[in-house]
Protein backbone atom coordinates (compact mmCIF):
# COMPACT_ATOMS: atom_id res chain seq x y z
CA UNK A 1 0.00 0.00 0.00
CA UNK A 2 1.29 3.20 -0.97
CA UNK A 3 1.53 5.87 1.69
CA UNK A 4 -1.23 8.80 1.53
CA UNK A 5 0.68 10.80 3.79
CA UNK A 6 3.51 11.09 6.09
CA UNK A 7 4.11 12.42 9.49
CA UNK A 8 7.93 13.11 10.58
CA UNK A 9 8.44 10.48 13.82
CA UNK A 10 9.40 12.90 15.94
CA UNK A 11 6.40 15.13 15.58
CA UNK A 12 3.69 12.07 16.09
CA UNK A 13 6.11 10.88 19.12
CA UNK A 14 5.16 14.66 20.54
CA UNK A 15 1.81 14.57 19.39
CA UNK A 16 1.12 10.63 20.65
CA UNK A 17 1.35 11.37 24.62
CA UNK A 18 -2.94 11.34 25.03
CA UNK A 19 -5.02 10.04 23.00
CA UNK A 20 -7.46 11.14 20.74
CA UNK A 21 -11.18 10.63 20.90
CA UNK A 22 -13.52 10.46 17.10
CA UNK A 23 -16.94 10.35 17.64
CA UNK A 24 -19.13 9.63 14.77
CA UNK A 25 -21.99 7.79 14.37
CA UNK A 26 -21.17 5.83 10.68
CA UNK A 27 -18.83 3.26 12.52
CA UNK A 28 -17.12 2.58 8.73
CA UNK A 29 -15.77 6.25 9.11
CA UNK A 30 -15.29 6.45 12.44
CA UNK A 31 -13.12 2.89 12.33
CA UNK A 32 -11.43 4.48 9.24
CA UNK A 33 -10.25 7.66 10.93
CA UNK A 34 -8.99 5.50 14.48
CA UNK A 35 -6.91 3.18 11.77
CA UNK A 36 -6.14 6.17 9.99
CA UNK A 37 -4.71 7.94 13.17
CA UNK A 38 -3.24 4.66 14.48
CA UNK A 39 -0.88 3.95 11.38
CA UNK A 40 0.63 7.53 11.88
CA UNK A 41 0.89 6.66 15.42
CA UNK A 42 -1.49 8.36 17.36
CA UNK A 43 -3.30 6.90 19.99
CA UNK A 44 -7.24 6.91 19.29
CA UNK A 45 -10.32 5.83 20.31
CA UNK A 46 -13.66 5.59 19.08
CA UNK A 47 -17.07 6.25 20.09
CA UNK A 48 -20.40 5.97 17.44
CA UNK A 49 -22.92 8.22 19.91
CA UNK A 50 -22.55 10.76 22.02
CA UNK A 51 -23.34 9.05 25.24
CA UNK A 52 -20.38 6.49 24.47
CA UNK A 53 -18.46 9.53 24.04
CA UNK A 54 -18.90 11.47 27.58
CA UNK A 55 -19.04 7.74 29.28
CA UNK A 56 -15.24 7.84 27.90
CA UNK A 57 -14.55 11.39 28.40
CA UNK A 58 -15.38 10.59 32.02
CA UNK A 59 -13.04 7.58 32.53
CA UNK A 60 -9.86 8.50 30.48
CA UNK A 61 -8.11 11.62 29.79
CA UNK A 62 -7.93 12.72 25.83
CA UNK A 63 -5.92 15.24 24.03
CA UNK A 64 -7.79 16.45 21.69
CA UNK A 65 -11.35 14.95 20.05
CA UNK A 66 -12.66 14.50 16.73
CA UNK A 67 -16.46 15.32 16.38
CA UNK A 68 -19.20 14.46 13.58
CA UNK A 69 -21.93 17.04 13.59
CA UNK A 70 -25.26 15.11 12.44
CA UNK A 71 -25.11 12.30 15.14
CA UNK A 72 -28.91 11.02 16.12
CA UNK A 73 -29.51 11.98 20.17
CA UNK A 74 -27.31 14.29 20.06
CA UNK A 75 -25.15 16.59 17.31
CA UNK A 76 -21.61 17.46 17.91
CA UNK A 77 -22.15 21.12 19.39
CA UNK A 78 -24.34 19.63 21.64
CA UNK A 79 -22.13 17.07 22.52
CA UNK A 80 -18.66 19.39 22.98
CA UNK A 81 -20.52 21.93 25.04
CA UNK A 82 -21.18 18.69 27.30
CA UNK A 83 -17.80 17.57 27.47
CA UNK A 84 -16.61 21.13 27.85
CA UNK A 85 -18.44 21.12 31.14
CA UNK A 86 -17.02 17.92 32.13
CA UNK A 87 -13.29 18.45 30.31
CA UNK A 88 -13.10 22.08 30.13
CA UNK A 89 -9.39 21.79 28.50
CA UNK A 90 -10.33 18.99 26.07
CA UNK A 91 -9.79 21.09 22.38
CA UNK A 92 -11.96 19.69 19.33
CA UNK A 93 -12.31 19.98 15.53
CA UNK A 94 -15.26 18.72 13.46
CA UNK A 95 -14.82 16.54 10.81
CA UNK A 96 -18.84 16.65 9.23
CA UNK A 97 -20.29 16.64 6.31
CA UNK A 98 -22.84 19.54 6.64
CA UNK A 99 -19.92 22.71 6.23
CA UNK A 100 -23.11 25.47 6.47
CA UNK A 101 -23.25 28.61 8.49
CA UNK A 102 -25.67 26.76 10.51
CA UNK A 103 -23.18 23.60 11.66
CA UNK A 104 -19.84 26.34 11.64
CA UNK A 105 -21.27 28.86 14.29
CA UNK A 106 -22.54 27.15 16.77
CA UNK A 107 -19.43 24.53 16.07
CA UNK A 108 -17.02 27.67 16.39
CA UNK A 109 -19.34 29.22 19.47
CA UNK A 110 -18.93 26.44 21.14
CA UNK A 111 -15.24 26.55 21.14
CA UNK A 112 -14.35 24.26 18.25
CA UNK A 113 -10.75 24.61 16.95
CA UNK A 114 -12.62 24.18 13.04
CA UNK A 115 -14.28 22.76 11.07
CA UNK A 116 -12.76 20.50 8.62
CA UNK A 117 -15.51 19.25 5.53
CA UNK A 118 -16.18 15.80 4.74
CA UNK A 119 -14.12 13.75 2.67
CA UNK A 120 -11.27 15.05 5.03
CA UNK A 121 -7.86 16.59 4.02
CA UNK A 122 -5.20 14.87 6.23
CA UNK A 123 -2.99 17.21 4.92
CA UNK A 124 -4.87 20.01 6.61
CA UNK A 125 -6.32 17.88 9.35
CA UNK A 126 -2.93 16.37 10.80
CA UNK A 127 -1.15 19.75 11.64
CA UNK A 128 -3.76 21.09 14.03
CA UNK A 129 -4.20 17.49 15.57
CA UNK A 130 0.03 17.90 16.04
CA UNK A 131 -0.06 21.57 17.42
CA UNK A 132 -2.99 20.91 20.15
CA UNK A 133 -1.93 17.67 21.38
CA UNK A 134 1.45 19.18 21.53
CA UNK A 135 0.29 21.67 23.68
CA UNK A 136 -1.94 19.42 25.97
CA UNK A 137 -1.39 18.09 29.26
CA UNK A 138 1.93 15.72 29.29
CA UNK A 139 0.29 12.18 30.57
CA UNK A 140 1.10 11.05 34.07
CA UNK A 141 1.47 7.88 35.29
CA UNK A 142 -1.45 7.47 37.97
Amino acid sequence: MEAILTVPDDRVSRAAKRPILVVDDEPDSCNLMVKFLSALGFKAEAAYDGRTALRLVDCRRFGLAILDYEMPGMNGVDLYRRIRRARPELAAVFVTGHTTIDVVFPAVEAGVLRVFPKPVDFKELIPVLEDNLAAAEPMRSD
